[in-house]
């Protein structure tokens, strides 16, 4: 009876050591010093330089899968391309996979006329769930990837209790876009404001002869299903474009590249990364505005590359030197107190350290490239060189008082998590949540504040105003800063473009 009892609990035990299970989670074990009065710290990861990301079991989902995440109060959510759509959920402090939430079966669905032009039909949106987004009010937004002119592009709002949808943007491609275009492509969509009251929703096209990108516009939670085209001007002085001396001249960005995404700060500024750019910050008429494009003499040598050698780092780990490259995309803007951050993809699976992340502090609210700060690249051993056509490296942040919670993704390579506390002294200055919009020659706020003050980019205060929510931008085209104290003593600044 014994010998059975044994018998039967081995082989028990040798189908449970056979048997595939998810790994165990890790940190990055990287010390990282101190910079500009802050710490970075490893909370947990997953990624295949670990040894913990490398089998089905460990991953969120097959190659090609996953390829979108956003944040929300703590946990990680990553839209995931599977049989049954999902949005997969992360516990944010821990790494534990959560229970999924499945996406009602009409999400990525539409009403059309039938071949024979006698009958509604329901069609199913080409490659749905392809890419996850957050807007300001804490709504979740999935979209599908649309690869031509024929195709169907759409964005839900998800009630993440339910899995539920309501449609945002449902639109005939070859309807609303220039039809002299070989093709339209959009894998992934940027969103800014509160998509139940006013909004703009992007997306950037990968066809590979424009650059350029589409802006949809909700006003009173009504989108305008019709986008605005924003060519973006794509002289190579800003894209690292060759030059030649005999015409003094830089050779145009020809495209984006693949997998383009869009961070739009505001109604006017936005940040464009594609696989062929670095994050390069754009206006709605397509002008950029910075980056870490060199500045040029009329002779084409340079003048300034400060912003430039910020794409090289050398002090995170004295002993290498690490070169950002374009191969991967993710741009965040994030803000603690009166401080202001970057944080974007540095480098894919090609450029050591394979498929990591950059951090840098601005100087000030002017946000300017040229005297930012570089912080860390990290994680310093990379997250791995699993190679992959998907070029998702997205960081997510999640501010509370004094500190930041940051969620990071890299495609076949991993996720993880990080946080970023004061280091020295205590930044008490809070930072406002108050919307400032530019409409026509108008800066309204969404609230009453204290006091509002306008200044040049060069510091030099323009106006001020008490107890308003809205007041009368300068005159003059160009770039301004506007700067707000809300009736809390809240602060928020923030650049418009006076057209």
């Amino acid at each position: 009876m014994k010998k059975t009892l044994l018998f039967a609990v081995a082989i028990l035990l040798g189908a449970i050591s056979s048997s595939s299970y998810a790994a165990e989670v890790k940190k990055d074990s990287a010390v990282y010093a101190n910079r500009s009065g802050y710490k970075l710290e490893s909370k947990w990861m997953y990624s295949a330089v670990l040894n913990n990301y490398n089998s089905a079991p460990d991953k969120l989902g097959a190659a090609g899968a996953v390829r979108g995440l956003t944040a929300k109060d703590g946990k990680m959510y990553f839209c995931s391309r599977t049989t049954v759509n999902q949005i997969l959920v992360v516990d944010g402090a821990t790494g534990a996979l959560l229970a999924p939430i499945n996406l009602a079966s009409n999400v990525f669905t539409y009403l059309g006329r039938n071949k024979a032009n006698t009958a509604d039909s329901t069609y199913l949106a080409p490659l749905p769930n392809n890419d996850i987004q957050k807007d300001n009010a804490g709504n979740i937004l999935v979209s599908n990837l649309t690869t031509s002119n024929a195709g169907r592009f759409q964005v839900w709002k998800i009630d993440l209790a339910t899995g539920a949808g309501t449609v945002l943007i449902n639109t005939d491609i070859i309807t609303h876009y220039p039809l002299s275009k070989t093709g339209t492509r959009f894998d992934a969509i940027g969103v800014w404001g509160d998509v139940n009251g006013n909004a703009v929703i992007m997306a950037a096209n990968a066809e590979a002869t424009v650059t350029e990108v589409y802006k949809w516009t909700i006003t009173g939670g009504v989108v305008n299903q019709k986008p605005t085209l924003i060519e973006l001007d794509n002289s190579g002085q800003y894209w690292f474009g060759a030059y030649t001396a005999g015409t003094n001249s830089f050779a145009p960005l020809a495209n984006l590249g693949s997998a383009p995404r869009v961070l739009p700060l505001d109604d006017t500024f936005f940040y464009v990364d594609g696989n062929t750019t670095f994050p390069t910050l754009c206006d709605q008429d397509g002008n950029v505005i910075d980056g870490f494009f060199k500045i040029y003499n009329p002779d084409g040598t340079t003048l300034d590359a400060t912003a430039y050698g910020l794409l090289t780092d050398n002090i995170t780990d004295p002993a290498n030197t690490w070169v950002m490259n374009q191969g991967h995309n993710g741009v965040k803007e994030f803000q603690i107190g009166s401080d202001y951050f970057l944080i974007m993809a540095a480098s894919n699976t090609a450029a050591k350290p394979f498929s990591s992340f950059r951090m840098f502090k601005f100087k000030d609210a002017l946000k300017l490239f040229e005297e930012m700060t570089l912080m860390w690249t990290f994680p310093q051993a990379g997250m791995g060189a699993v190679s992959n056509t998907v070029r998702t490296g997205m960081p997510e942040v999640e501010v509370t008082g004094n500190s930041a919670n940051i969620y990071l993704y890299t495609h076949e390579n991993g996720y993880g998590a990080y946080t970023m506390t004061i280091a020295t002294g205590v930044n008490n200055i809070n930072a406002s949540n108050v919307d400032i919009i530019l409409r026509g020659r108008q800066i309204v706020i969404s609230e009453q504040v204290k006091t509002a003050e306008i200044y040049s980019v060069n510091g030099q205060l323009l106006a001020t105003a008490n107890n308003i929510n809205e007041m009368a931008a300068p005159g003059q085209k160009g770039i301004y800063i506007v700067r707000v104290t809300d009736n809390s003593g809240a602060q928020k600044v923030q650049k418009i473009a006076v057209q």
